[in-house]
């Protein structure tokens, strides 16, 4: 799949700095940014849910605990 990003020039000038010192292109760079962000918001979704899942749950798994 194709895709234009546009991106302001500090952030261009960033990402192909890390692009090099990795020895990367500023495109695998930016698949890999993208990505490792992408799963840090799913990470950070299932933590939500787990604490939702606690709250509700706070009397059965302190029951457990002893």
């Amino acid at each position: 799949m194709n895709m234009h990003l546009r991106l302001p020039d500090d952030i261009h000038t960033r990402l192909k700095a890390a692009a090099e010192e990795d020895g990367n292109s500023t495109n695998a760079e930016a698949v890999t940014a993208i990505a490792d962000y992408l799963a840090r918001r799913q990470t950070a979704q299932v933590r939500k849910l787990a604490r939702e899942i606690a709250q509700e749950d706070a009397e059965l798994l302190a029951r457990l605990a002893e």
